[in-house]
């Protein structure tokens, strides 16, 4: 019995001066706050070829690290392009001689290479440049 009591003190205090040695620690720690700037950049490889009923431009390496996506514009002389279907990957829209015009949209951060393929209008190409142009939403 006096064994029993004996480690049952031992035991009690022992607790007892971890909770003391508990309550006299203190802790300290770092805030660490990063910020990422948003970096969109869109590069063109120039490989012309033809292809069935227009020709392939060469293709546009996009990397976009917006959290709420971005879009690819396409630019073009004001008055030309009427009617050319110009297409990124599986996307494309019909140019209406505004001089540009959102190709693609993404909904998030992307990093893809995607095809240009043009289709001349009915006018042809009655212009020698498109641009094409990366903003973040």
């Amino acid at each position: 019995m006096t064994r029993r009591v004996t480690a049952l003190s031992a035991i009690a205090l022992l607790i007892s001066s971890s909770a003391a040695y508990g309550v006299s620690l203190s802790s300290s720690g770092y805030g660490l706050r990063v910020s990422v700037p948003v970096l969109c950049t869109l590069r063109h490889q120039a490989a012309v070829t033809p292809v069935a009923n227009g020709y392939q431009l060469g293709e546009l390496l996009e990397y976009c690290n917006a959290p709420g996506g971005y879009s690819v514009q396409v630019t073009y002389a004001p008055g030309s392009m009427r009617g050319a279907v110009v297409m990124v990957g599986d996307e494309q829209v019909t140019l209406d001689g505004s001089g540009g015009t959102i190709v693609s949209r993404a909904p998030g951060p992307r990093i893809r290479d995607r095809a240009i393929i043009a289709r001349p209008g009915p006018a042809g190409f009655d212009t020698d440049r498109l641009n094409f142009d990366i903003v973040a939403n």
